[in-house]
């Protein structure tokens, strides 16, 4: 009968406890440790936060806004990488378990890619400026294809006159 108490126990049969119960098998995944649910619902708060304004930084940047407010995206944007990259380290901190960690990485990618795009507006600002003033006053389809002719050669130039700068300096 000792080796009755060795054998480990059947499908449905209840663990045997005592001197001849078997220690758990090597190598599997450990204990999870106490869950801190204050902390994982700090992380999560963190979260929403996180995708509420990059979701308005989306929804914003989809509107033709006029221009001193066509910024405004891309402020959002920053914003959403540093309440983003807080996230992240919380729900890491916390241990937070699912599909977060990914999710946040993708719209941390999505939010510097946004904020990239409004930084290159920003630096243009004298032509967005103009192409603003355009197409507020164009009323007619013929108006508006002129101001984004306008804007074109405009952006044309300028890129001229940056690449001249990178070749002279």
């Amino acid at each position: 009968m000792p080796d009755q108490q060795l054998r480990p126990p059947r499908q449905g049969e209840p663990p045997r406890q005592g001197p001849g119960t078997l220690p758990p098998p090597r190598g599997g995944r450990p204990a999870p440790g106490p869950v801190d649910e204050a902390a994982q619902a700090n992380a999560l708060r963190w979260v929403r936060v996180f995708g509420l304004t990059l979701v308005v930084a989306l929804g914003l940047g989809l509107l033709t806004l006029p221009w001193p407010w066509l910024l405004l995206p891309g402020l959002l944007c920053v914003a959403a990488l540093a309440v983003g990259i807080v996230a992240l380290v919380k729900v890491r901190a916390a241990k937070v378990r699912g599909s977060v960690t990914p999710v946040l990485i993708v719209g941390l990618v999505l939010a510097a890619f946004m904020g990239l795009a409004a930084s290159g507006q920003a630096v243009l600002w004298r032509e967005y400026g103009a192409y603003s003033e355009c197409m507020a006053g164009a009323i007619t389809t013929q108006a508006k294809d002129s101001c984004v002719a306008q804007l074109e050669h405009s952006l044309d130039e300028r890129m001229r006159q940056v690449l001249e700068g990178a070749r002279q300096g």
